[in-house]
């Protein structure tokens, strides 16, 4: 029929046009990095670093080339970076460095032991290392925004949104961290793929990859939610099932929970094993971690050395730091009140009573889906633990891996060209602000 011959027709115009968008994004992502980095070097070279730590880690340059790696290595190596350098050149020394998990050391240092091992005579391995932990960052932000236009085009079924998204990501308020030493662009990758593959009912790739996330970052372990909902939660999934056939598929997603968490749970018997059984420092007091659960290595350095808790937060010495958040704090708010206004009664039940959804989504209505119910989630959990408990000026880098953000985002940036100037003004501007500050050693971290 012509209403057939018109959907294959629709249908073979939107694969090319999803694969030329797809490169498009890859493109700038990469030029973003590119960009980012020539800024941060230029920007390195005109301002005075206000620490000067980098200088006395890496070896004096004697050749062109060892000149080129230090130039790199010198604005990727700040603040939380140098611990990363150190945990992949040494290991797990210091107690604090507990507070870093050990997927991207690994990484560094499998890099700078095999592709870039020629490197370490000219440069010196802590140069190197510092590469490796930029080389491996801007990769897998790259990766990140081609999975997050992905996942956009399944959860948001609007595939100009998901394309806006992506975009907005390729410049998000995180920018510098995306390309330094830090686990912000790999942690990203890991969450939205397996969030992608949990989409295609893939759940067991996804449980594996969320496993290496809680290896990469301790917030990894909230994901693992994802699979709860899409195994035994979401209302499709109790569709044409019997009592005992739920039971199996609950048992199922603990097994897959268990995995998800793995990682973490295996880095806190490292600890654990580091410093109360074989402890590096006999002498020492003994910590709260050595008596058991609940507390955990984690936890306890970041109370101990970071002073992360509950509320601690909350001094008159930090309000430079809660307005530095504060963009980021008030766009998620907008979104998820957004996202409940539309249909209260549905984020109330889970999704079990809600409005007829449409099989396809418009600009203004893509944001309103019911497949974004676990992300809403997500945000509201990670917002409230980032303002009640973190360190909150870390919120804009946290966030790179929360794709509602992103969504939202894109769906204020294609109401009108205000909006939109205030929406990309912010992603752009923050960003541009952070790459100069980052890279001449300047807070916020």
């Amino acid at each position: 029929t012509v209403a057939s011959m018109d959907i294959r027709s629709t249908g073979a115009k939107r694969v090319p046009l999803e694969r030329d968008r797809r490169w498009t994004v890859v493109k700038y992502a990469l030029l973003s990095r590119v960009a980012c980095l020539i800024l941060g070097i230029v920007s390195s070279a005109i301002v005075n670093d206000y620490d000067a730590s980098a200088q006395l880690v890496l070896a004096p340059a004697t050749t062109y080339l060892a000149q080129v790696l230090r130039t790199l290595a010198h604005i990727v190596l700040r603040w939380d970076a140098f611990y990363f350098v150190h945990i992949a050149g040494s290991g797990y020394v210091y107690e604090q460095e507990h507070a870093f998990f050990p997927l991207l050391p690994i990484l560094m240092r499998t890099l700078t032991q095999t592709v870039l091992r020629p490197l370490v005579a000219v440069g010196g391995e802590q140069a190197v290392l510092a590469v490796a932990g930029c080389i491996i960052s801007n990769a897998c932000f790259v990766a990140a925004a081609v999975t997050l236009y992905a996942l956009g085009q399944y959860t948001l079924r609007n595939e100009r949104l998901a394309y806006i998204a992506s975009l907005l990501f390729v410049f998000a308020p995180s920018n510098m961290f995306m390309s330094a030493v830090y686990t912000e662009s790999l942690f990203a990758w890991l969450v939205f793929s397996a969030m992608l593959c949990i989409a295609r009912r893939q759940h067991v790739v996804a449980s594996l990859l969320l496993c290496a996330s809680s290896l990469c970052r301790s917030n990894g372990v909230m994901y693992a939610g994802y699979l709860v909902w899409d195994v035994v939660v979401r209302r499709e999934a109790w569709i044409g099932k019997r009592w005992t056939q739920m039971v199996v598929r609950a048992v199922a997603a603990a097994g897959l929970v268990a995995v998800s968490v793995l990682g973490f749970v295996g880095f806190q018997i490292y600890g654990y094993r580091t410093h109360c059984l074989q402890p590096l420092y006999p002498n020492h007091p003994s910590r709260a971690y050595c008596d058991g659960l609940p507390a955990t290595v984690y936890g306890f350095v970041q109370a101990e050395y970071w002073d992360v808790g509950f509320l601690r937060y909350y001094t008159w010495s930090q309000i430079p730091n809660f307005l530095l958040a504060a963009p980021m704090i008030v766009l998620s708010i907008a979104g998820i009140y957004t996202c409940a206004a539309h249909d209260p009664v549905r984020l109330a039940t889970l999704g079990w009573k809600r409005r007829p959804s449409l099989q396809t989504a418009s600009l203004d209505t893509a944001f309103l889906g019911n497949r974004l119910l676990p992300h809403i989630y997500l945000w509201v959990l990670l917002l409230a633990v980032a303002t009640t408990t973190m360190h909150v000026q870390v919120i804009t880098r946290m966030f790179s891996a929360v794709p509602a953000v992103f969504w939202f985002a894109a769906h204020l940036a294609s109401k009108d060209r205000f909006t939109q100037c205030i929406v990309t003004g912010y992603f752009v501007g923050y960003g541009l602000v952070g790459v100069v500050l980052f890279s001449n050693f300047f807070p916020p971290a």
